[in-house]
């Protein structure tokens, strides 16, 4: 997962119903998967992420906390860790290889990066991975400050999956505009970007937080990160995930279910969607349900 920090020891995390395995016979990290470790000598609470595995090979470790551990030569470098991007690859037939960076910032601006390189195992129900990590904290010009190993253990959560992981929603990949209705009567629409890619994988940003949850403080929260596929003549499904953040540190998560309608055109789209907050350990606090559109923005090879 998302190692985009440290730990020492593994912390196993227990999920709800609600995250399912895909089909077992695809020994695949193809989703999004909740990643929980341990931080770097129990200094803080553990740490709880979101992974992202394309089918492609890219990996996205979607910020699960920013706050880097307090020690001296890393918090002389930077205080703060943002996503990480990089690739993974088979090495048999339940083994992985995976090897991400981030950036590291001290004061709003970039001052280092973290470079962190795993092994996975993917269990025989292909629902839960295992990892060991390297995890390397470099200055800017990269030399190593600080290095350090982890373990973790993280659980596929529920999105959709095609028969195959071929090219299905095509039609579909691009930088997207989208606009999201809010709660309050009148409000305007939050106004956010989409990255659809050709397999399925899906990212979003959006410019403004949510409206604090029930029973949930947080002062900010990651980009979404989920999948995206077809289910008719230009009709999608859509789940993702997202974590809220405070002090740095994940202390809930948001879930998006969201069916989708394009024109014939292609390059817009109407949704309806199902939305849950939950606490730390999965716990429905609040729910609801709202629409957005989408308007596909220009870019080089979208015809």
């Amino acid at each position: 997962m998302k190692k985009r920090l440290v730990g020492l020891a593994a912390v196993y995390m227990f999920f709800p119903a609600m995250l399912l395995a895909q089909p077992t016979g695809k020994k695949q990290l193809v989703g999004v998967w909740a990643v929980k470790e341990a931080p770097v000598e129990q200094s803080q609470s553990p740490l709880l992420s979101l992974a992202m595995f394309g089918g492609d090979g890219s990996f996205t470790a979607g910020v699960g906390y920013k706050a880097l551990p307090p020690i001296p030569v890393v918090q002389d470098v930077a205080t703060e860790v943002g996503p990480g991007y990089g690739r993974w690859a088979a090495t048999g037939d339940k083994g992985f290889r995976l090897t991400f960076y981030a950036v590291m910032r001290k004061a709003g601006e970039g001052a280092g990066f973290q470079r962190v390189q795993e092994t996975l195992v993917l269990s025989d129900s292909g629902d839960e991975y295992t990892g060991h990590a390297q995890v390397d904290f470099l200055d800017a010009d990269w030399n190593v400050v600080f290095s350090t190993t982890s373990e973790e253990k993280a659980t596929r959560l529920e999105t959709p999956m095609p028969a195959t992981l071929s090219a299905q929603p095509a039609e579909r990949k691009g930088v997207w505009e989208d606009k999201i209705e809010q709660i309050e009567q009148g409000a305007p629409p939050i106004l956010g970007l989409i990255l659809s890619r050709e397999d399925g994988t899906w990212s979003e940003d959006k410019g403004t937080p949510p409206s604090p949850a029930k029973g949930v403080a947080y002062e900010q929260y990651s980009p979404g990160y989920g999948r995206l596929v077809k289910t008719g003549d230009r009709e999608y499904r859509l789940v993702f995930y997202y974590v809220l953040l405070k002090a740095g540190l994940v202390n809930g998560f948001n879930r998006v279910q969201s069916n989708e309608v394009s024109p014939e055109s292609g390059d817009e789209f109407t949704a309806q969607a199902n939305w849950a907050t939950f606490d730390a350990n999965w716990n429905v606090l609040i729910n609801g349900s709202g629409g957005a559109t989408g308007t596909r923005l220009e870019t080089p090879g979208q015809d």
